[in-house]
């Protein structure tokens, strides 16, 4: 339930509590003054927005919403438990004002920024994970994510470029701070770690698709209703964008394109993805459209374009990341070479795998893709030398790995525990 509170010219106060009855409001009261009448309602969230349409012809009510949950209770007391568990949807006007409440100032935007860059540049200089975590906390990119969302759901143009410049101000701000700071240091060649980020996965496109979608129900569901915390939505929304952005601007600084061009494709691509998914959450859950109240002169081209657009972008992305091996499908590539592996493996008698692992290196030569193939394995058979099951392996998984056309030139790295009559021991 929402509470709100009306103030409007002396005498049109029952015309506004008989809106409110309508629209089954509770608890309402109205206090006559000399100058104007001040009527108290609690609404469903539902009904808020019809609320506010109904008495829109009062050119001079003032309408203060109270934009958190209230609980009501009236007789008779056996249905107490039914009132207070009104967990429908926020209304659209409080949805969309509420986003643009969270804009907040470009200087709180800017310190964010360099803040979660600083954060980002540690963590993939060090190899430090938890930093990565601490950044997709920090870092701002959530807010301008779903405000532009918001904007292309109602058709405003204005906000939608605000929110896309705050949007880029912000990324361009992480991408400069790693890059002095790489500058700084004179870093020369890739971490571990940025090579890590750096891999695309095949299935890339469902990180963005599912952050829109949490991050636009967490906007419009009531707060009683939400069971994950905005804070950790955020940060869904920031996982996808953080490092990448720490990624371009290290990358800058020693001239590896294929880190930058790795980079560039994740952050558009989350764009894109996040303004999909997130305008049509908003638009089709929440109800915010062009004719939503008092934000009316919205215009239905505006969300029909930012729709084409994203999708149009998509469709790009997945082509240029699908038109070739392994470029921009390495995180995949690395799983699935191991699994066939893992099968080739299988095959061969009286030799266990241990560990297997695939991975491709941080670059593609002008002739080759390496992936280095580590393998573990052991020998059950005491008739073959560690010399021989390499050999036998070897032959076997690069002509199994050649066949699944993965574009990848396997470079091979095995250990083989032996036999010694009936004690293991390494060769």
């Amino acid at each position: 339930m929402r509470q709100l509170t009306i103030k409007v010219p002396t005498g049109k106060g029952a015309e506004v509590k008989e809106k409110a009855r309508e629209l089954n409001g509770k608890n309402i009261s109205v206090q006559e003054a000399v100058t104007a009448d001040l009527v108290t309602v609690y609404l469903s969230n539902s009904n808020v927005s019809q609320f506010i349409a109904s008495i829109d012809h009062l050119e001079d009510a003032e309408i203060n919403l109270a934009p958190r949950g209230f609980i009501t209770l009236y007789p008779p007391q056996g249905d107490a438990p039914d009132q207070v568990t009104d967990v429908t949807y926020r209304s659209p006007i409080e949805i969309f004002l509420g986003g643009l409440q969270s804009v907040g100032s470009k200087t709180g935007l800017l310190v964010y920024s360099v803040a979660g860059a600083i954060l980002v540049w540690v963590g993939l200089y060090t190899g430090t994970s938890y930093l990565l975590v601490a950044a997709m906390l920090v870092a701002p990119f959530a807010g301008p994510a779903m405000n532009a969302a918001l904007a292309a759901a109602s058709g405003k143009t204005a906000l939608l470029k605000r929110s896309l410049l705050r949007y880029f101000m912000a990324i361009g701000t992480g991408v400069l701070v790693a890059y002095l700071l790489s500058l700084f240091v004179d870093q020369q060649h890739a971490t571990p770690m940025m090579v890590a980020v750096s891999q695309v996965s095949q299935l890339s496109v469902l990180l963005p698709l599912v952050a829109g979608v949490a991050g636009g129900i967490n906007l419009i569901q009531s707060e009683r209703d939400s069971l994950v915390s905005g804070a950790a939505v955020g940060m869904l929304v920031a996982a996808s964008l953080a490092p990448p952005t720490g990624l371009i601007g290290m990358a800058l600084h020693f001239g590896n394109w294929q880190l930058i061009r790795s980079g560039v494709f994740l952050l558009i691509l989350q764009l894109a993805g996040i303004q999909l998914s997130a305008a049509l959450v908003f638009r089709y859950m929440g109800k915010v459209t062009v004719k939503g109240v008092r934000f009316a002169d919205g215009q239905e081209n505006v969300f029909r374009l930012s729709l084409g657009v994203s999708v149009l972008v998509l469709a790009g992305l997945l082509y240029w990341q699908f038109s070739s091996q392994p470029g921009l499908q390495k995180s995949s590539l690395n799983t699935q070479i191991t699994e066939v592996m893992h099968k080739a493996l299988s095959e061969m008698e009286d030799v266990e795998a241990i560990e297997v692992n695939a991975r491709f290196t941080r670059g593609t030569l002008p002739d080759l893709n390496p992936v280095i193939c580590e393998l573990y394995l052991y020998n059950r058979n005491p008739s073959r030398t560690a010399e021989q099951v390499k050999a036998q392996v070897s032959a076997l998984l690069y002509k199994r790995i050649k066949e699944k056309h993965f574009n990848a030139d396997p470079m091979f790295s095995i250990t083989v525990l032996d036999y010694e009559g009936n004690k293991p021991s390494l060769p």
